[in-house]
């Protein structure tokens, strides 16, 4: 039997692949870096480039373009478009969208839309406002459509030139965590919550480091979020994997914002009944006839970051348990992903420990 054929497009694509490959799917990869490790699994790997965190749209598409695509069953996607969303109407006219459309994304990563429901659905997020606070102390500047933290700075008092697509939120306290759920377009699944935290510098001190996946939250805390997820989902008809990031504070729970695509967090859920990247692709056909049951073990990541400009050894020889491999010789700017740490434990703080400890050993 002939695998049916998926391309997957995101800045790092690596983990999507994996997904993909392991429910039978041949995979056409289109991302930025081409790690040594997605060109083993895929069946073609096309390196594009990207700009701010978006991808090359005449690239991209012209990359799609030249696709001989048959037996192609269509097209999904990680980060890239968020602040572009229709690039995937364009995309759309080639082949399926297989995953949410831009009308979706629009809805999603347009802060004044997306907290105006937060407030409908009774959802708490940190203070937002939309021009430059007077008093800038305790205050965050964050790009809309951005994704992956380095577009989060701290507000000085100072003019600086900057971009008019940004908004402004108060620090708020509590742990960052993910949540990756899965959904039909009417009812959805919380697959896990994930644990965040940040590989900072002084331009980017939210800059994302890493996660660990099934993070224990309190009941009241999992309904809170079971009814905002199931209201989300039915507002903006969400498909296939999503998630949304928040603070916790106890019980509390301060909605940041939804990314209606795959996540990284991805690779760290697995379904020990089903699979997840096929779950992913029924549902968003409309074909989802049984929901997954994921396994609690869990699994953390951890990006290592290059601090100063480096290349790659030819001869290096990788520990078995990194990921994002980059290619030999390749030249890393100072503050590019390197690759990235994998760990699995029992627990989500053994998990942790683990791959921070593998991560320091590199």
């Amino acid at each position: 039997m002939v695998n049916q054929v998926i391309i997957i497009a995101a800045i790092s694509s690596r983990a999507y692949v994996q997904a993909a490959v392991e429910a039978d799917f041949d995979v056409i990869a289109i991302d930025c870096f081409a790690d040594v490790d997605t060109q083993l699994i895929a069946k073609k790997v096309i390196q594009i480039d990207a700009h701010q965190g978006q991808f090359d749209a005449k690239q991209l598409l012209n990359a799609l373009n030249q696709l001989k695509l048959n037996n192609c069953i269509g097209f999904t996607y990680g980060a890239g478009f968020e602040a572009q969303p229709d690039l995937l109407d364009e995309i759309a006219l080639i082949l399926p969208i297989i995953g949410n459309h831009a009308e979706a994304i629009k809805q999603c990563k347009q802060p004044q839309s997306f907290f105006a429901l937060c407030d409908l659905f009774a959802m708490p997020y940190p203070k937002t406002v939309f021009e430059k606070p007077s008093n800038t102390i305790g205050w965050l500047q964050k790009t809309i459509g951005a994704s992956g933290g380095e577009h989060i700075k701290t507000v000085f008092p100072l003019n600086l030139g900057l971009s008019p697509a940004v908004y402004y939120q108060k620090i708020q306290a509590g742990t960052p965590i993910s949540c990756l759920f899965l959904a039909d377009g009417n009812k959805a699944l919380i697959i896990g919550f994930n644990e965040q935290w940040c590989s900072s510098t002084l331009l980017s001190p939210y800059r994302f480091g890493g996660a660990v996946s099934q993070m224990p939250l309190s009941e009241i805390a999992q309904n809170k979020l079971m009814e905002f997820i199931a209201a989300i989902t039915q507002n903006f008809a969400l498909k296939g994997l999503n998630s949304c990031d928040f603070l916790l504070q106890g019980d509390d729970v301060f909605m940041l914002e939804i990314n209606p695509r795959l996540s990284a967090s991805v690779g760290l859920c697995q379904a020990k009944r089903g699979n997840l990247f096929a779950s992913h692709v029924s549902a968003c056909l409309g074909q989802l006839s049984d929901w997954p049951v994921i396994d609690k073990k869990s699994r953390a990541i951890q990006i290592i970051y290059a601090n100063k400009q480096a290349k790659v050894p030819l001869d290096m020889d990788w520990p078995e348990w990194v990921s994002d491999i980059p290619q030999p010789n390749s030249v890393i700017s100072a503050g590019m992903p390197i690759c990235s740490v994998i760990a699995e434990a029992r627990t989500a703080k053994l998990a942790k420990q683990k791959v921070l400890q593998r991560a320091a050993s590199l």
